[in-house]
């Protein structure tokens, strides 16, 4: 039987400060099935309400990527860290309790766009990158992920739903690895790369520039004995 492939999007979302850029993290749940306890930026698999819904309410592109990737970013931000990417300006305290109800499974994504009279802006996505989950003992799930970086939508505040993900930081990325290298938080493979390949950047706008200019080389990581997923040495920084 063939193995599954899911498709899947993450959102590296940045903001600008005194001290540099900063990128939000989540933390899964402790009691989650599938990596429990790590530090990863938002996302979740497509669904298929994700590729209707991108033919309804999504405006804008993202770069050279299927719609309903970009939508899974825009719901998967929205329901885990309440940031929503609209082509309006939205206020934070109109999403909280569409938030609530949207949890709580009284409402779908699509219909929180309705309520606002909005649609998700995938022109404040760029996608940056594409990931492959490699078969093997470590992958109890494979995904087919596109990775994509914005911006914090302003008069909105990032918080983590306190159900699939927990404790949300913004963090450095240097900060977060360095945190991660002391055996303070945990982080996967493809969390650690993209938090090294974006260190270099000291503003969105910078952080922006450079994706819009890269190219995108699919990567699919090697396992090796421990086991452990390595990245290829011809693929650092070439992807």
């Amino acid at each position: 039987m063939t193995e599954e492939i899911r498709d899947a999007a993450t959102v590296i979302v940045g903001r600008d400060t005194s001290e540099g850029l900063q990128v939000f993290l989540v933390r899964r749940n402790a009691g989650a099935s599938f990596l429990p306890d790590r530090y990863v930026f938002p996302g979740g698999r497509v669904d298929e309400a994700d590729r209707d819904e991108a033919a309804r309410r999504l405006r804008g592109s993202a770069g050279d990527v299927d719609p309903a990737f970009a939508m899974t970013a825009a719901r998967e931000t929205f329901e885990e860290v309440g940031l929503l990417f609209a082509d309006r300006v939205v206020h934070g305290s109109e999403l909280a309790e569409l938030r609530r109800t949207m949890h709580t499974g009284e409402i779908t994504f699509g219909e929180v766009l309705e309520r606002l009279d909005a649609a998700a802006d995938a022109s404040q996505l760029r996608y940056f990158s594409r990931w492959i989950t490699p078969k093997g003992e470590l992958a109890t799930r494979r995904f087919d992920a596109r990775f994509f970086v914005a911006r914090a939508p302003a008069n909105q505040v990032a918080e983590a739903d306190a159900t699939e993900v927990l404790d949300g930081r913004w963090m450095r990325p240097s900060d977060a690895l360095t945190a991660h290298e002391r055996g303070e938080i945990g982080m996967i493979l493809p969390t650690i790369k993209h938090l090294e390949r974006i260190a270099p950047y000291r503003t969105v706008d910078e952080l922006f520039a450079f994706a819009r200019g890269k190219a995108i080389v699919t990567v699919t990581p090697e396992v090796q004995p421990g086991p452990r997923f390595v990245l290829l040495p011809e693929l650092e920084n070439a992807w």
